[in-house]
């Protein structure tokens, strides 16, 4: 009788704490995928990446000596890929857009979707990169702060001049 209820006992316990100890896991597995699909771009296209900055589902980078920007977002269709050269653009834009939705009776204004422009010397039209999508992911974990750090340290690196080390 005792070993019945033991048995009992030890299953339910593991069955209860397996989630908390799987999940992780599992998360842990695609951020694995994202920072090596972001490795394998940054040596394909020759970076040596100094700022990086990693948040949901985003993994951006810049290359300040060569100035150059990388962006790698993992999606459900797999990842999307991003590169922008820094030296021909002039301006960048954060570009936010809202949705008003009916929620319990109240009217909510929820985060659709936030957009990087990259305005171009020569070219008229601007060069989006998408950062947040309401459709491809739900979580608005701190997206609009972590867009205007990302928007910030871009313009830092965007004139500044790449900083040379001196040898005696």
């Amino acid at each position: 009788m005792k070993i019945d209820f033991i048995l009992i006992s030890s299953a339910l316990a593991i069955i209860c704490f397996l989630p908390f100890i799987l999940l992780p896991l599992f998360e842990s597995k695609e951020e694995k995928k994202l920072k090596n699909k972001f490795k394998e771009e940054a040596l394909r296209l020759g970076l040596n990446i100094s700022y990086e900055l990693s948040w949901n589902t985003n993994l951006t980078g810049i290359d300040i000596l060569k100035k150059q920007f990388l962006f790698v977002q993992k999606s459900d269709l797999g990842f999307r890929v991003n590169h922008v050269d820094l030296s021909n653009v002039s301006q960048i834009k954060m570009v936010t857009q809202t949705v008003n939705v009916k929620q319990q009776g109240k009217l909510e204004e929820i985060l659709s979707r936030i957009e990087l422009e990259f305005y171009n010397c020569n070219s008229l039209a601007p060069l989006i990169v998408t950062v947040f999508d309401h459709d491809l992911n739900y979580n608005q974990d701190y997206e609009l702060k972590n867009a205007k750090d990302l928007v910030g340290e871009l313009q830092k690196y965007l004139n500044a001049l790449p900083v040379l080390k001196r040898t005696a």
